[in-house]
């Protein structure tokens, strides 16, 4: 699959050096983006900057699209876009007031810009971006998100939402950042009504974001980037499982509350233009009692009917009339993980897949091959060993090393109570630091910087200085993405651990070098005492030894014993004194005390 990273901005209002240095800066720490969206007014009425932009001397470091808000385009922007087919300035191209394009990614994009009063039409179906700059009205509805504003929206750009199915709805006219829990789409019917196997049959979700402007004094967050596989590329079974927290559709539902006057039909949103009764076929609520959209029988709510959702109440999903097995070719009785002849590959058992395995030990089709264990960094894992946790943060934990490099007993090596060999390790699940939601990263990295400067005023107390480093290898499972925290005495100077670093590398066939350039997809990386930082970039096919850091501080630390972790660990007993010996030394430096 081709994963694209993307990254969505508010109104600029016309501060363009503030925009694009602003994604300049956040380009290099959690890029490269291919693709940069300006949602609402780049321009609006402040044309100062203007010039600055078409000279080049404000640049734009993303291929970016624009579109307008509030305001119309300056006459200098649309006489400069009509003379060069929408190109504004190298990297940045006008979108236009009303369409959709497909980028060279296969990112599918449908706009509308300005604010809308009358319906728009002629809009595709199932994009994977909608930018609007306003806001879908009642899109706050069925979310459990504050909204630090009165929302008012627009019924117009609800009823696009309705028809276009985005994935990602981007909007700004509240000024204000809001990402809304994901919501459930019903399925489209030119999908459900195509020969294959498509993704779409089971309707997909949408996650709506609203931006706030660049440079807001309330310093609301005007930037969202995220991590998109386009339609053209996903899979068939993309879409079986739901994400957490999903909500019913909120634009299918009447604005006043049931029995709160008399029904007003016009108030449905169904089909963008026609806001007339809906069709009995696709039901409809009475002020007392709720009807179902996808079946027309009452007495349970969308996400519960038996043709869309097959939950247990009613039984196994219903596949549409040209829906075909692939394991016993019979078409519109069930889906394939219904089939009698499909089996989970772990446990030999029909009714769910190997990813929803509920006995992964149970290997019934090879009792020889060993299930794929639980991650030992998640917190939710019961045989987690907590006890070895010193610090809980907000995104981030900090542990003791279990099988640490440095023996708490040798005082030679180090003098920081309990050893000092320590872990920084993400809270949720992630591969890597890189993989993490753009929305999360700037708290989870502020948070990392914090204990590393908190961690290396302790070490320094006592004589030593750190090491850090960390393998990242993008798109794995079971990797949990962490930082090992090294201590290391001050009669070892920076190019001394320098020169093991790239001597040990050297003579294991690959090479290290100093870090200039935003970080590859994988690679292995080092960080010195004077603040400089090794890399290598690890070919996905490479089999690079995740003990590399470890064997080279062991043999420079002269502890060479100590190279293999398992060799390494203490009972529990011991493992708990040291805890607690760290914690009580690191307490006074605890950020998050």
């Amino acid at each position: 699959m081709t994963t694209i990273k993307v990254l969505t901005v508010g109104s600029a209002n016309g501060k363009l050096a503030e925009l694009f240095a602003g994604v300049n800066k956040i380009n290099t720490k959690y890029g490269p983006f291919d693709l940069l969206l300006c949602v609402g007014d780049l321009f609006g009425k402040n044309t100062t900057e203007l010039e600055s932009l078409m000279s080049g001397e404000i640049k734009v470091p993303i291929t970016s699209y624009f579109m307008y808000g509030e305001h119309e385009l300056p006459d200098v922007v649309k006489e400069r876009i009509a003379s060069n087919n929408g190109e504004f300035c190298p990297n940045l191209f006008y979108l236009g007031h009303k369409g959709s394009i497909n980028t060279i990614h296969g990112v599918k994009i449908a706009f509308v810009s300005g604010i809308l009063d009358s319906p728009a039409t002629d809009l595709p179906n199932t994009v994977d971006i909608l930018l609007t700059h306003e806001w879908p009205e009642s899109v706050t509805n069925l979310s459990t998100q504050n909204v630090p504003t009165k929302v008012k929206g627009s019924v117009h750009v609800a009823n696009i939402a309705l028809v276009v199915k985005p994935r990602y709805h981007f909007a700004t006219s509240e000024k204000v950042f809001y990402q809304r829990e994901p919501y459930q789409n019903s399925p489209s019917r030119n999908l459900l009504n195509n020969d294959d196997d498509s993704q779409m049959q089971f309707g997909h979700p949408t996650w709506f974001i609203g931006l706030a402007e660049v440079g807001n004094a309330e310093k609301s967050k005007w930037y969202y980037g995220f991590n998109l596989v386009p339609f053209v590329h996903l899979s068939p079974s993309t879409f079986v499982s739901s994400p957490d927290r999903l909500t019913e559709c909120p634009f299918i539902r009447k604005k006043r509350g049931l029995g709160d006057g008399p029904s007003d039909e016009s108030n449905y949103f169904w089909n963008a233009g026609d806001t007339s009764e809906p069709s009995t076929k696709r039901g409809k609520r009475s002020n007392h009692e709720y009807i179902c959209n996808k079946c027309n029988i009452p007495g349970h709510l969308i996400k519960d009917c038996p043709e869309l959702t097959g939950s247990k109440k009613f039984g196994p999903k219903k596949p549409p009339q040209n829906y075909v097995c692939k394991k016993c070719k019979q078409a519109g009785v069930h889906y394939i993980i219904n089939c009698p002849e499909y089996m989970c590959n772990l446990c030999g058992e029909n009714g769910h897949s190997p990813k929803d395995c509920p006995n992964p030990s149970r290997n019934k089709k090879n009792p020889n091959k060993t299930a794929t264990p639980p991650c030992w960094f998640c917190l939710s894992n019961p045989k987690t060993v907590k006890h070895l946790i010193v610090s809980l943060g907000n995104e981030i934990y900090l542990s003791l090393a279990k099988g640490p490099l440095i023996d708490s007993r040798d005082k030679n090596i180090s003098q920081v109570p309990g050893g000092g060999h320590v872990l920084l390790v993400a809270i949720q699940h992630h591969p890597t630091f890189r993989e993490v939601p753009i929305g999360e990263q700037v708290n989870m990295m502020s948070e990392l910087e914090r204990y590393k400067s908190s961690l290396k005023t302790l070490f320094r107390k006592h004589n030593t200085d750190m090491v850090i480093y960390e393998i990242s290898r993008a798109g794995g499972t079971q990797q949990h993405c962490h930082l090992q925290v090294v201590p290391i005495p001050f009669r070892f100077n920076s190019n001394m651990i320098r020169e093991a670093f790239i001597k040990e590398a050297s003579d294991s066939g690959f090479e290290l070098n100093p870090m200039s350039t935003s970080l590859p997809s994988h690679y292995f990386k080092v960080d010195l005492p004077d603040g400089t930082s090794l890399i290598h970039e690890i070919n996905p096919d490479e089999k690079f030894d995740v003990q590399f850091g470890r064997k080279v501080l062991a043999n420079l630390l002269g502890c060479s014993q100590r190279i293999d972790w398992r060799a390494c660990k203490a009972d529990e007993e011991q493992e708990r004194s040291d805890a607690n010996k760290f914690r009580e030394a690191f307490t006074p430096y605890d950020p998050m005390t």
